[in-house]
């Protein structure tokens, strides 16, 4: 295998995400690629992150749900949804993190002391601190006493679906409160994305994208490479441009040194491959498998790949996977059914006689969560709306040759769903030569 230098070849090999071609070199011989970009994504101004008044709106939004159910109150716990209504990031631990909603006004959070100085650098600014976990008494309890003491203790306050044990503290906290399970408003208002939030997916669809570029670039220049090689050379790739291109860096979300999925040969038919340290090779079936987040919000970029010219086999396998891709995308729009859109996917599969060959469903929701409901799978039967994000990822593994997969990050559209990512999916792009 060839010598390589990752800081020379992030210098001047990855040149891709700026322009609309790059070439690629084999010893001497060239092919380019195209990449369509987005000079607006590219290139923005605009923040990286929400901003104090969309989550104030959002806030407003939380509390017209709250009033039909004639709830006084809503007590968040879960992290994600502490995200979503507020904008204050923060690592989860062990440590309870609550955000209040009252049922008219600014929310309040509940947080460890070691939040404090954090927490006064964003727009909410009614906040109780208490000083770590475990301490005197139970975290969860001590939040719903506050509540309690804020003049809700006999109110009707919702809460997120606890366990028995959670139940158990929430209610010894605020022991005349009726507590209502309400968990459904944040997740129904989570669904339907806002331009501001497809913006922030389509960003990360943007890095996400370039990691692909960045692991194809790295298998070109230097051939017979590992998957760990791989992955940490395109974790270096995106989290460089990153650094360089986002202008907030709360939220982002940048897995390394061995974050995404490279798997390569018979490997690629586990969908969820571990990395190896096999060395890649002619003839091998090739998934490059990343994501990327900004401002909090998720995307997903995968390629199946051919390493040296397919033979019929891998033309057939790959294009069942491509027929249901391309299905399940255009079959995300409005009225459309989550579970019929799964059903005519993968039935493209079927078709071509490869039914053996499915492992997993075609998609699923991505937001703040990499994986979110709805799911486009067998079972749900929900309605999709407008401005809904789904992954499209039907694929097909064939365990004693390899797996073919791609995955692109979709707005249900009017008519049919509109793809994020911009990476080519046609075979004639995704052959690579080592």
């Amino acid at each position: 295998m060839p010598q390589f230098s990752r800081r020379v070849f992030l210098r001047n090999g990855l040149i891709a995400g700026a322009c609309s071609s790059t070439m690629m070199h084999n010893g001497s011989r060239a092919f380019a690629l195209r990449l369509q970009t987005q000079p607006p994504v590219v290139a923005t101004t605009e923040h990286d992150r929400l901003q104090p008044e969309w989550y104030r709106r959002k806030i407003r939004q939380v509390q017209e749900q709250m009033a039909a159910r004639k709830l006084d109150a809503m007590v968040l716990l879960h992290a994600t949804n502490v995200i979503y209504t507020t904008g204050y990031f923060h690592r989860p631990t062990e440590r309870p993190l609550a955000a209040l909603i009252p049922k008219s006004g600014e929310p309040a959070l509940f947080v460890p002391d070691l939040e404090t100085d954090q927490v006064k650098l964003w727009w909410v600014k009614d906040f109780e601190s208490y000083f770590d976990y475990p301490g005197p008494v139970n975290r969860v309890r001590w939040v719903m006493e506050r509540v309690a003491h804020r003049g809700l203790g006999s109110g009707r306050i919702g809460i997120e679906e606890p366990t028995p044990s959670r139940m158990k503290q929430l209610q010894l906290g605020a022991p005349n409160a009726q507590l209502v399970a309400a968990d459904d408003i944040i997740e129904r208002l989570r669904w339907i994305k806002e331009p501001e939030e497809i913006h922030l997916v389509r960003r990360s669809a943007y890095f996400a994208d370039y990691a692909v570029q960045a692991a194809r670039e790295f298998i070109q220049h230097n051939g017979a490479v590992t998957e760990d090689q791989i992955l940490k050379a395109s974790a270096d790739a995106v989290a460089d441009k990153m650094s360089r291109e986002l202008h907030d860096v709360v939220g982002v979300d940048v897995e390394g040194p061995f974050g995404g999925m490279v798997p390569f040969g018979k490997r690629s038919a586990f969908p969820h491959a571990v990395p190896s340290q096999e060395r890649l090779k002619s003839g091998d079936a090739l998934i490059l498998s990343f994501g990327a987040g900004v401002g909090g919000y998720n995307a997903e970029s995968e390629r199946a790949f051919v390493v040296g010219p397919p033979t019929d086999y891998a033309r057939r396998l790959y294009d069942a996977m491509l027929a249901a891709h391309d299905t399940a995308a255009d079959g995300m729009k409005e009225g459309a059914i989550a579970e019929d859109v799964d059903r005519k996917s993968l039935d493209q599969v079927r078709k071509a006689g490869f039914e053996k060959f499915l492992r997993h469903r075609a998609g699923h929701g991505i937001g703040l969560e990499s994986h979110e409901g709805p799911w486009i799978a067998e079972g749900d039967k929900t309605v999709l709306k407008e401005n809904m994000v789904f992954s499209c990822e039907p694929g097909v593994y064939d365990p004693n040759f390899g797996g073919f997969r791609h995955s692109d990050t979709v707005v249900v559209g009017k008519d049919k769903g509109r793809i994020l990512n911009t990476y080519p999916t046609r075979l004639n792009d995704m052959i690579i030569e080592i």
